[in-house]
């Protein structure tokens, strides 16, 4: 698990430590990896990668990202598909770039090791700097079916190839990666989107409090001995949302930590669905009050100890106050 950090301070970070830099470097070059071998094949240099790790480690994210800076039309597939279904997508579009994610179950399948056989590797160099030329053919006992595959294969998923002869075929013709990450490697990475901020569709979270929810989940995680993930991360966000614009009755912590422990945890003060519109009444006339003074900290201080919410909450409702024209009479809902 994560080791100590000697370089991080007692106060919020503004910035990220010496060691969460050392850290985030590792990881950039490992997806750097991840990048250049996108790059082969959507140029047509290689005609596949395979790329497997645990979940919540950026596999999917980072080649959509890299196929979309390189302005590469794909084809996405994902859940199931059969050896014969492989043939008739590849048939379909015959030059694109194919992404199939989280297909396990195809590569049990002797037919669709066979299309990855003769989609993967050509005979033949590249002429013009073009793509290579790959026959695949499909035969029944009615007919034969064949076309010339020119584009590329990228597979993410989160185990290596069943180990089977055809297999290790396949590897030879192909980019093959596991995409390994430490949980300290994931840390840097939350908390330098951390420090960045958040937008979620029309909400944004602030640094400060993505760092509340990142330094909350590495808590918990170390607590438990539970490997880290960045879907932990953006769900936990999610958590926290949902909590501070008063649409859960529990506490944001308690919902992380179910995710967590996947099971329900001792819950704090567990309040009903009718309490929400409440809540965000009594917190809007509290703001209203609040403006009165001018002490930041004697401002913070009582909101904090009668919400239990970030001082970036209460600048959020004060503000919503000041655009609403807020009275004791009505709440934003």
């Amino acid at each position: 698990m994560s080791e100590k950090d000697p370089d991080r301070s007692n106060g919020p970070p503004t910035e990220l430590s010496k060691a969460d830099q050392r850290h985030l470097e590792t990881l950039e070059g490992k997806l750097q990896l991840v990048r250049d071998y996108t790059t082969s094949v959507a140029t047509g240099r290689t005609g596949g990668f395979y790329l497997h790790g645990n979940g919540g480690c950026g596999k999917s994210f980072t080649v959509i990202k890299e196929l979309e800076r390189l302005q590469i039309p794909y084809k996405l597939y994902n859940s199931r598909m059969t050896g014969r279904g492989l043939y008739n997508a590849l048939e379909k579009s015959p030059d694109s770039v194919h992404l199939l994610e989280d297909m396990e179950q195809l590569f049990r399948e002797s037919g669709a090791r066979g299309v990855l056989r003769s989609a993967l590797w050509s005979q033949g160099d590249r002429e013009d700097d073009g793509p290579s030329e790959r026959l695949i053919t499909w035969t029944t006992h009615v007919r034969e079916h064949q076309f010339v595959f020119t584009g590329g294969l990228i597979m993410t998923a989160n185990r290596p190839f069943p180990d089977v002869p055809e297999l290790d075929a396949v590897k030879t013709r192909i980019a093959y990666m596991h995409l390994s990450v430490s949980d300290n490697e994931i840390i840097a990475m939350m908390r330098n989107l951390s420090l960045r901020g958040v937008r979620k569709g029309s909400e944004v979270l602030e640094p400060q409090e993505c760092l509340q929810v990142c330094d909350f989940i590495i808590q918990e995680c170390l607590g438990l001995n539970r490997l880290l993930d960045l879907r932990l991360f953006t769900n936990g966000l999610s958590d926290f949302l949902q909590f501070r614009e008063c649409q859960s009755g529990c506490h944001w912590h308690d919902l992380v930590s179910t995710r967590i422990k996947e099971r329900p945890t001792k819950i704090r003060e567990a309040k009903p669905i009718s309490f929400r519109n409440d809540q965000k009444r009594d917190e809007l006339q509290l703001a209203q009050e609040l403006s009165k003074i001018d002490d930041r900290e004697e401002r913070y201080g009582i909101w904090h100890e009668q919400t239990g919410k970030s001082e970036q909450t209460l600048y959020r409702r004060l503000k919503q106050v000041e655009e609403s024209g807020f009275s004791d009479s009505h709440a934003e809902n």
